[in-house]
């Protein structure tokens, strides 16, 4: 039943229940030092009673015993002492015999064995015993002695009923329940309080994220603390600027790919129903084949990108592990786009030290890469310019970096390019036959491989440089 309870009743169930158990375990331990210390007070104040006592009886019991005063005089003097103090007062002879007492029924009894009158008769220290007195009633005994140069003639013993000091804890009992008490409640308003102040945030994260799935991409909730609370605020932040970010993509992407498929088939479209009169001169109608071509091929690219991208996306692909020699796979591809090259009268240049380690990968994977990092840098080269590749080795990556004195990058331009169909030159890319896809694809492949890729241009007509970081197998 506690699990289905709200976070905030059940935090404050737990705060009141420590905090009910913390103050029940300290009145206890209280309570038990307040009755002992009531006892004690209670116990000092008897003796100090009984020493007044003894101090206003010295006079009269000396002149008694000089013959100075009545029995009846002392009885009374007895008695007016236990009213004042609400005491039971009995005089004592040093051979334990009572010989006076304010209470009649005591007599002549011998109390020289009472623990109380034995210490003082021994002389030892002050004795306080609590027994049922006569009437079986609870009472609290001491004694006090009266002595003259030494010599003790007399033993005053005082009584007083135990239920005096049961008062007295009582009272002091109820002072400790109603500051127990008091304290409880402020200790309860501050849970509720503290219960509120955890459980707020978290309620206006919970808002936030149900409107966030709804639809409401704009949801953010507020930072206002450092703690694990603002953390997690703020990580919910960034998590709704991510999905925000990532529908945004989504919804472009398909935007774009609907286009990029669309524009082929309108061509397509377009060539076939040309054809399809049969009006055409045959050159023309060679040419409108060969667009038809063309647009079947980049049409099957484009799909094959998307195919590829959705794999990595996905993590559907696997992570190759072929051993590769880096420099075989560099001139290998130098020999297949070095017709490209010379159509354009582009200077190919390869440079590699003559060993370098092997890279642990899938050859189709690495191919597509550094195919579209070498065929990008001859395509955007002019006529007459330079592409040089160059291979080495850098803290445990493969370095690739394919340099041309091509039409260069705009700084926005440079940032943008691994996004999907993005192009900086839309004309020029599209007249070309670029999908859109193959650097976002081969920046895909790279950190699938747990590497780095980035392109660097000093400006438009500066030429552009795509750097690679493969990571070299660990030893």
């Amino acid at each position: 039943m506690f699990k289905s309870w709200r976070l905030r009743t059940r935090l404050i169930v737990t705060y009141v229940s420590l905090i009910l158990l913390g103050f029940a375990g300290l009145s206890l331990l209280a309570g038990n030092q307040i009755a002992a210390g009531a006892v004690e007070d209670f116990e000092r104040s008897l003796q100090t009673q009984a020493e007044l006592v003894a101090r206003n009886l010295r006079e009269p019991i000396e002149h008694f015993a000089e013959g100075e005063g009545s029995f009846a005089s002392m009885q009374t003097a007895v008695t007016s002492l236990a009213n004042d103090f609400n005491l039971q007062i009995t005089l004592i002879g040093p051979d334990g015999f009572a010989w006076l007492s304010s209470d009649p029924a005591v007599g002549n009894a011998n109390f020289g064995r009472d623990p109380e009158v034995a210490a003082v008769i021994s002389g030892s220290r002050t004795v306080f015993d609590t027994r049922d007195n006569a009437q079986h009633v609870p009472t609290i005994y001491t004694a006090v002695p009266i002595t003259e140069d030494g010599y003790l003639f007399s033993v005053i013993r005082v009584a007083a009923p135990a239920s005096a000091t049961a008062s007295v804890v009582s009272q002091r009992y109820l002072a400790l329940a109603a500051g127990v008490l008091g304290l409880t409640g402020l200790a309860v308003l501050a849970a509720l309080w503290l219960a509120a102040s955890f459980t707020r945030p978290l309620v206006n994260l919970q808002n936030s994220a149900m409107k966030l799935a709804a639809g409401d991409l704009t949801q953010r909730v507020p930072v206002d603390r450092q703690d694990e609370l603002g953390k997690l605020a703020e990580t919910f932040n960034h998590m709704a600027e991510q999905v925000e970010a990532m529908l945004l993509e989504q919804k472009a992407f398909a935007s774009n790919a609907s286009h990029e498929l669309r524009t082929p088939l309108t061509t397509i479209r377009l060539r076939s129903e040309a054809l399809r009169d049969g009006t055409l001169d045959e050159a023309i109608a060679q040419q409108y084949v060969a667009e038809i071509d063309d647009e079947v091929a980049r049409l099957g690219q484009l799909v094959n990108d998307l195919i590829q991208l959705s794999r990595f996306d996905s993590g559907r692909a696997e992570i190759g592990h072929e051993l590769i020699d880096p420099v075989r796979l560099g001139r290998s591809l130098c020999q297949q786009m070095e017709q490209t090259a010379v159509a354009k009268q582009i200077s190919l240049t390869f440079a590699a030290p003559n060993q370098l380690p092997n890279i642990q990968a899938n050859q189709s994977h690495l191919r597509i890469v550094l195919q579209n990092l070498l065929g990008n840098a001859i395509k955007y080269t002019p006529t007459g310019g330079q592409v040089t590749w160059r291979l080495s080795q850098e803290d445990g990556y493969l370095r690739s970096d394919i340099a041309d004195t091509g039409i260069g990058l705009a700084p926005e331009d440079a940032a943008r390019l691994f996004e999907r169909f993005y192009r900086a030159d839309k004309a020029h890319t599209r007249a070309t036959g670029g999908t859109g896809l193959g650097l976002p694809l081969a920046k895909s492949i790279v950190e699938f491989y747990h590497g780095r890729i980035q392109l660097q241009s000093d400006g438009p007509g500066q030429g552009t440089t795509a750097t690679v970081w493969w990571p070299l197998p660990k030893s």
